[in-house]
Parts: structure tokens; sequence; C-alpha cells
């Protein structure tokens, strides 16, 4: 339901938009056909917009509301993040870390289960205002369905033409809808002329359609002023095209303005219908009287052109581009047919291309007297600090711009003397900080070196792979983490949320949920015993907010047993 609220939030925007574009640009036009066809159009664009989707290189100013919104309201019901935003908080409901062999590790996250009560209870609120605001709006559009047909079924209904002509005894205002015109006795035998052409254009446009496309769009967006004013802005347009048509035919324009004065008091109408007197009457009369706007005025309708592309370009995702991201994807943890994690994967991208960049040495250290390094830090409370320089929790598009700014710099330096890159990222974190946060902000890092990587290709003609890893290799260092608290220590007998599931040979072996760390240790101790091989994989599932020291442990735990030969 929050991806189907998020929708409703994108072409809500859209339909502001829309009305308002209207009324300053082509209220006052006499084009009422042009005007017509654009309400209805424009209304149906702005419910399809929000489903196309194009794709950007990073999160701008412009796209930082929407995609706020966007994680307020989807992800935080699913708990599942597009791989490829970077942008707030981007979770992933199951991530699968796996330690296969005493070599490799991993884990799958699973949202707390208090937070995911607490989005769900929000989301689970608003759905239901809305629904019930929705059915308030249909039951209303329904009673006066109903009303206007029993109406119209308790008189007798004559041929008139091909439409069906039905006299109400009744004083009513008269009105048409479908192929039936409704007159009132009193309209029928004074001003039978003007009243029923007037009607007759009514159906002839077949304006109740459009009626009924724009009851579906309130229904749809109840709440949104910019719908019922766009409705009543049709509403108008059929009024003023209604009119022009019964002058056009040769009724006296002095003559019917004056049967509009004297019919302008009258009940109120049903929503569904077309009325004498439905519009506003010093509109309809300004309008018969109005010069005729030129069909150059047609031509604004190309400011719709930048506004829909202004619009699509507000509502874009980042997608990390594959230029050079294409020939990295070798770059991978082979774990057999487990699946591994984006973290495992991160770490071990950074770890390859690392020794990539070493050749055949395979060796990583940074060299602190011919090198520079600059440091990436994580507190307990996910804040970041790049170079001493801090940003705040999950502005991930601050980083991206920061760290590829920086990037790019370095590069410049080294290209223009002539040196060899050797520029080193330290990255560090606190025991407390969360693990998901830790992966959001490696993904960002990963993709800033992407960026700049593409760049230099594309600066240098198109190089190899190989060739980028000699003049801007991806250095990134991983430092011990810190400890600023005790209560991120890891007791060995405190029950963990986690879950671990043990394999070996393809086959599935015990899983463990909520041990503690020596019953890890004891369990995978045990399990080796009885299978005999160290050539087993761990699967190990963690809640998606768990501190980062958590995950240390236990991967400690699980390194430690696994080489204890």
């Amino acid at each position: 339901m929050g991806a189907i609220l998020f929708y409703i939030f994108e072409s809500t925007l859209c339909l502001t938009v829309l009305y308002f574009l209207f009324r300053l640009f082509f209220r006052r036009d006499t084009l009422f056909r042009t005007n017509r066809l654009l309400l209805l159009i424009g209304t149906a664009a702005c419910t399809l917009l929000p489903l196309m989707q194009i794709d950007v290189s990073q999160y701008t100013p412009l796209q930082l509301p929407v995609a706020t919104v966007r994680n307020l309201l989807t992800e935080k019901e699913t708990g599942v993040a597009d791989a490829g935003e970077g942008t707030g908080k981007e979770y992933m409901s199951e991530r699968t870390d796996i330690f296969s062999g005493g070599t490799e590790e991993g884990n799958v996250m699973k949202e707390p289960r208090g937070s995911v009560m607490s989005a769900i209870s929000v989301i689970v609120l608003l759905s239901g205002c809305y629904l019930l605001g929705a059915l308030v709006v249909f039951c209303f559009l329904l009673l006066s369905t109903i009303r206007m047909y029993r109406l119209v079924r308790r008189f007798p209904a004559h041929e008139y033409g091909e439409y069906k002509l039905v006299i109400c005894p009744e004083k009513i205002v008269s009105f048409s809808w479908g192929n039936t015109i409704v007159l009132s006795q009193e309209d029928y035998e004074k001003n039978p002329g003007e009243i029923l052409l007037h009607e007759q254009m009514h159906l002839q446009h077949r304006h109740t359609l459009d009626l009924l496309w724009m009851e579906c769009l309130v229904i749809l967006h109840w709440f949104n002023p910019a719908a019922w004013l766009l409705m009543r802005e049709l509403r108008e347009v059929h009024e003023y095209e209604a009119d022009n048509s019964v002058i056009n035919h040769g009724i006296d324009a002095t003559q019917y303005q004056l049967l509009l004065v004297k019919k302008s008091v009258g009940t109120r109408l049903y929503s569904m219908a077309c009325g004498f007197n439905h519009s506003k009457l010093k509109n309809r009369i300004t309008m018969m009287l109005k010069r005729r706007t030129n069909n150059w005025a047609r031509l604004k309708l190309l400011l719709f052109v930048p506004v829909a592309a202004g619009t699509l370009y507000a509502f874009a995702r980042p997608e990390v581009k594959k230029t050079v991201e294409q020939a990295m994807a070798s770059v991978e943890v082979k774990q057999g047919s487990i699946p591994q994690s984006e973290l495992v994967q991160l770490e071990a991208f950074f770890k390859q291309k690392a020794e990539d960049a070493a050749g055949e040495k395979k060796v990583y250290q940074t060299d602190k007297k011919s090198g520079t390094i600059h440091s990436f830090f994580v507190n307990m409370n996910n804040k970041m600090m790049l170079n001493q320089k801090l940003i705040k929790e999950y502005d991930v598009a601050t980083l991206s711009t920061r760290l590829t700014d920086l990037l790019r710099a370095e590069y410049q330096k080294y290209a223009k003397g002539d040196l060899n890159y050797s520029t080193y990222l330290l990255v560090r974190y606190d025991r407390g900080s969360s693990s998901d946060a830790i992966t959001s902000y490696l993904r960002t890092i990963k993709d800033s070196y992407l960026q700049v990587r593409g760049e230099i290709s594309g600066q240098l003609g198109g190089v190899s792979e190989a060739r980028l890893d000699s003049v801007f290799p991806i250095l990134v260092h991983f430092g011990e983490s810190k400890v600023y608290s005790s209560k991120h220590k890891t007791a060995t007998d405190i029950s963990l949320p986690i879950q671990i599931s043990l394999f070996s040979g393809g086959s599935a072996g015990p899983v463990l949920k909520n041990p503690s760390l020596r019953e890890v240790e004891q369990s995978l101790k045990e399990y080796k015993a009885t299978t005999g091989s160290d050539n087993f994989a761990v699967s190990l599932k963690l809640d998606k907010d768990v501190a980062m020291g958590v995950v240390e442990d236990v991967k400690e735990v699980i390194r430690n047993t696994l080489y204890d030969k």
C-alpha cells in the first residue's frame, strides 16, 4: 500500500502543476475544444507520468524531497530499498552473508520488529484515511447517480432524434446525461428551443464521458484540491463549448444571454449531469462576448514539454552507470551456489581492487610516506566524517558529491605532476554504528570511484580495466573499528538477534536462532566434527539495524572456529 500512496503523491504533484499552468496560460482562451482536450489529456498524463521511470547518476536537490517521501512511504513499509538509489535509509529485508571454508563471511539482515511495526502502523493509518475518504466520495457520487436515475425513470421518455427527452413536472434545473435530456415542464413550455439545443450540444460533444473520467479522478484524489478545481474548470469549458455551439446554430446571442440571466437561480444539479446554468453566469457571458483567440495560441501547449521533462527528472532515481562497472562485475566472492550479500560483495570488491592495483605482489599496504590518506569515519549514530567534515546520517547524496569531487581533484593533482596515483581512503566505523548504514555508505563510496573512473576512461579515449587500475586504482583500506561505549561490546553469554544456518555439500544443516557467541562457537565445532570437513558454509541473518560490533564479533567467532584445526 505504501507504493500506491507514493504513486498518489506523485500524481498529486502533477495535477497541481497542471492546474496552475491551465489557470495562468489557457483559462481565458476561447479555444474551447483545445482547452477541453488539454484538461482530459493532461489529467490522464498526470496519472501516467509517475509510472514512467528515468535514471540519473545521483540525486540532485530537485529530487531529494521526492526521494524522502518515497523512503517514508515505500521503504519503511517493505524494508526494501532500491540498490541503485543511494539516498536515505536504504534497506534490504534479507541479505545473506556466507562464511565458506573459513575464508568468507556474510549476513542476512532483517528490519527490527519494533521499527517495522511502527512503520507499518503509520502506513496502515494513512492507507485507512485515504481509503475511507475515497469511499465517502464514491458513495456520494453513487447516491447522486441513483437519485438522477430514479428521477429519469419516474417520468415517460420521448424520442428526440437520436436522444431521449424526459419532461419533468417538478421545478428542476434542466440537464442532460448519457443520451437523455431532462427538462422541467416550465422550460419546455417557455424556452424549448434554446435550452433543448444547449443540452443537445452537451450530448453531441459527449461531455458525459468527460465527467465520468473526472469523477474517477476525484475519487482517486479526493484530498487534492487541484483535482476538484480541474473538474470545475472542465465543467466551465463544457458550458463555453455548448454555448458557442448554440450561437453558431443561429440563436440570437443577446436573447440567449438574457435567458441565462433569467435561469441563473435554480436548485442544485446532480454531480454527474451537464446543466443549462451549471457554470458561473458572468464567465459564460464574458466568453460569448470575448474576441476569438488566435489559433497561434495553441503553441502555448509546448510549455508542457519542459514541464513534463522536469517532472520526470524530479521523479528520477539514481542508477550507477555501467561504463566501467561492467568490466568490474567479475569481482565476486565465489561461494558455490550460495548467494552473497551486498555488504560482503562490497568488502570483497575493495579488497580485490586493491590487489589488482598492487599487481603481481598482491599486497595491500598503505604507503604513508609517499601516498595521501583521506579518512572516512562513521560514529555510533551513523553520522559520517570525511576528512573531519561532518555529514549527517544517511545523507549519501552529500557523501557522493564530496567524495567524487575529492577523487577528481586528487587524480588531477597526480596527473599534472606525472606521478603514480597513490591516494588511499581509510574507512573506520564505530562498533555501535548500523550495519545497514555501513552497507549504504560503502555502496556510495564504490559508486563515486566508478563514476570518476568512467570519466577518466572517457578522457583517455577508452582504456582497459588494467590500465584504469594503473592510472586510478581503487585504494580503500579498512581500519580497526572504534569503541566509545561499553554497551557495544558483545558479551559471550547474551542471546543475539541472529539466525545462523549451516550447510555442507549442498545440504542444509542445523539452524541456530538467537544464540549467544558461546553457543555459536560450540555448535560450529560440533558440526565441523560431525561432517568431518572444513569446507562448509555458514549463512548468518541479522536484524537490519544491528550494531556493527555484533557483526564483527560473530564473524570473529566463526573465523576462529573454522580456522581452528
